[in-house]
């Protein structure tokens, strides 16, 4: 019986506790020591992929911004960011102008035959009748100002408007339209440029309004200013001497006053006066104590005062013989 062959094998056996990498992979080198342990040695790659591991020195910015403290990194990136939506949103939202439409061409310049002269022409009566309508416009009766007689009307008065017309073509055709009020109430029964203002009372107000007419055309009506009515001023009359006197005794007379619109009245002496003379303020009476120098005609006067402080005053003339 014939034994097989052995088999040799010629492969050279690695050194026992070394793991080799591929040359230009990098890595470690390891080896196991004889006495346990390990060994490490490094090896530097090569190749292009170890050349695309070196790392660039950071900028001077980049290194101030990094020893910021963590805070401040937080709150300025939130703040650039804020900015930034601000500006696309100002930007977004601002209005855009829209190219302007072409003006299409008119009816006219369409039609053949037609030139550019003949179309100005045919424009051109539009100015005359935009003219003639702002004539008639300004053609209106209109009215200037309107005063009162008199100006300081009582009860006992009747009040007139008079009407200041404005520069117009043809003053004689206009005519007027009144509209009384007093206390801001229409008074119906007062049509034209007067009113009677006997039925109303002291320091009511008065106003009319007033419409100037040119036919059918109609002026703008104007409103006069307020006026108020006045009180009645009250009334002053001297009566006869109650009595018959001789030079060096008292001589009296007495005053006398209406007052409608007056809860009282006062009395009182004013210029000339008369040396001797004085008077009652309450109840109008005059003391006057004759003098022998004092004869013939002699002139004093006297006034009286409503609560209204309206005064009259008059002057008296009294024969001493």
């Amino acid at each position: 019986m014939t034994n097989p062959r052995k088999i040799i094998n010629t492969m050279t056996p690695a050194k026992a506790g070394v793991r080799k990498r591929p040359a230009g992979q990098g890595g470690a080198e390891v080896r196991k020591k004889p006495g346990g342990g390990a060994q490490v040695r490094k090896r530097q790659r090569s190749g292009p992929r170890a050349a695309t591991k070196k790392r660039l020195p950071p900028l001077p910015w980049y290194k101030r911004l990094s020893t910021l403290p963590r805070r401040t990194q937080i709150f300025g990136g939130a703040a650039v960011a804020l900015v930034i939506l601000i500006v696309v949103f100002l930007f977004s939202g601002s209005p855009r102008k829209e190219a302007p439409s072409e003006t299409p061409p008119k009816a006219a310049a369409l039609l053949p035959g037609i030139a550019p002269e003949s179309q100005t022409e045919q424009q051109q009566p539009a100015q005359p009748l935009r003219k003639a309508m702002t004539s008639q416009e300004e053609e209106r009766p209109t009215i200037s100002s309107i005063r009162f007689h008199p100006p300081q009307a009582t009860r006992m008065d009747t009040l007139k408007a008079e009407v200041v017309p404005a520069a117009y073509a043809n003053p004689g055709r206009i005519a007027y339209t009144y509209v009384w009020k007093v206390n801001d109430r229409k008074v119906e029964e007062a049509k034209g440029d007067t009113l009677d203002l006997s039925t109303f009372k002291k320091r009511d107000l008065v106003t009319v309004t007033v419409t100037p007419h040119d036919g059918d055309k109609a002026g703008f009506p104007v409103e006069s200013p307020v006026i108020i009515i006045y009180g009645i001023p009250p009334s002053l009359d001297l009566q006869a001497p109650l009595k018959k006197t001789k030079v060096g005794e008292p001589h009296e007379f007495q005053l006398v006053g209406l007052h409608p619109d007056s809860d009282a009245i006062a009395f009182s002496l004013e210029a000339p006066l008369v040396p001797g003379m004085s008077i009652d303020s309450h109840t109008g009476k005059i003391t006057w104590l004759i003098r022998p120098n004092q004869k013939g005609t002699i002139r004093f006067g006297a006034a009286v005062e409503d609560t209204d402080k309206t005064k009259v005053t008059k002057t008296f003339d009294i024969n001493i013989e």
